[in-house]
């Protein structure tokens, strides 16, 4: 099958690379028909006004150049097109070059819900019209949209009026499955030692729905354990006034580290005890999606402690068999977690090979990729 992935999405990011590797890992060829445009700012609802300018200044040339490659690469045909996040705008000129080709919207986020709902980043009722405009007409431009979980899509459906909709979750590369295997070839041998510290991982963006104000606030129930150190990896929208509160907690048991590259992270997750997946955030979003961060602790088979709504259990997440759970803004609950967690090593055990077993089984990346052509040929046959 040849398949062209199209836009100015960002090729490191998760919710693309999955998905390219995953078809590439089943036998699909992928041509990505791709200008750059995202990758220059990890925190895009944070651009400056001048940021914002210069985007909207690179966006003509950007799609001259989409355009210009997608003409010299249609030669043969494509049996779909997929269009990566972030695309709303793209959608447009997809379906303005490929009129009769099989698009397939892989938007990963409202841009509405996001910058309006969530972050409240967008407060002038027009351009969060406008937001909630392109959300709309861009899903409707496509054959199919695909969401990372059933209540993101149930989402779609309901706020767009959309109705080919479908779920294709997350997952992650195979660098973390190598990195798991360096972890149980080298890596091994340090957790053999009678070491007396439990190393404690989180990493976000510091978003509204990632909730870091109560990891933070965690941290501090859990200094009385001298044993356990905390590393909080991240910065964006949210990360002034957390830092100021970890200030006012004066922390004494983690390390704030701003940022690491995508490429360290399998070397973060390796090194830990126990790992925060999230989201601990309370807002609507928060509980409709899985953080990408929590298939990539459970692919390298890592206790992971998560929040306990209803969308992590849709997608097998099972308290006490391969995560533990605990209620959303709650610094208590997390802490709790921890503690249960480092208290007993057989359960630490278990639970990450029932982590693994997950990963293995449903989000893996050749997994997203039999699942998307799976998606893709019902659709052709439907046409």
């Amino acid at each position: 099958m040849r398949i062209c992935y199209f836009g100015t999405y960002e090729k490191s990011y998760p919710r693309n690379s999955v998905a390219i590797e995953g078809l590439r890992k089943n036998g699909a060829k992928v041509i990505e028909c791709h200008s750059t445009l995202w990758e220059s700012k990890e925190d895009k609802a944070r651009l400056s006004a001048f940021g914002k300018a210069l985007l909207i200044a690179r966006l003509p040339f950007a799609y001259l150049s989409l355009a210009v490659k997608y003409l010299l690469c249609r030669k043969g045909g494509f049996d779909a097109m997929i269009v990566g996040y972030i695309g709303q705008t793209d959608m447009f000129l997809a379906r303005m070059l490929a009129p009769r080709t099989t698009i397939i919207f892989n938007p990963m986020i409202s841009l509405h819900d996001t910058l309006v709902n969530d972050r409240a980043l967008v407060k002038n009722a027009f351009a969060a019209r406008a937001l909630h405009l392109l959300d709309s007409i861009s899903c409707k431009l496509a054959d199919l949209v695909v969401l990372d979980t059933e209540a993101h899509a149930d989402y779609f459906r309901k706020e767009f009026g959309i109705k080919k909709v479908d779920v294709l979750p997350v997952g992650a590369e195979d660098s973390f499955l190598k990195a798991a295997a360096i972890w149980k070839d080298e890596g091994q041998s340090m957790q053999m030692q009678k070491k007396k510290v439990t190393k404690v991982l989180y990493y976000g963006k510091y978003t509204p729905l990632h909730g870091t104000r109560h990891v933070i606030e965690a941290a501090k129930l859990l200094e009385r354990y001298p044993n356990i150190r905390l590393e909080i990896i991240g910065t964006g929208q949210t990360y002034s006034e957390d830092m100021k509160r970890a200030e006012q907690l004066k922390l004494k048991n983690t390390l704030f580290t701003d940022w690491v590259a995508y490429t360290s992270l399998p070397r973060k997750i390796a090194d830990s005890d126990i790992c925060l997946g999230g989201h601990f955030g309370t807002g609507e979003k928060a509980l409709r999606v899985v953080p990408n961060k929590v298939f990539q602790m459970i692919a390298l088979g890592k206790p992971v402690v998560v929040n306990d709504g209803a969308t992590l259990k849709e997608e097998g997440f099972i308290d006490g068999i391969n995560c533990i759970t605990c209620p959303a803004g709650s610094p208590k609950a997390i802490a709790e977690a921890v503690l249960r967690l480092d208290n007993d090593a057989a359960l630490r055990g278990s639970i990450g090979n029932g982590a693994k077993a997950l990963f293995s089984k449903k989000y893996s990346s050749a997994a997203i990729g039999r699942s998307l052509l799976k998606q893709i040929n019902t659709l052709k046959k439907r046409r």
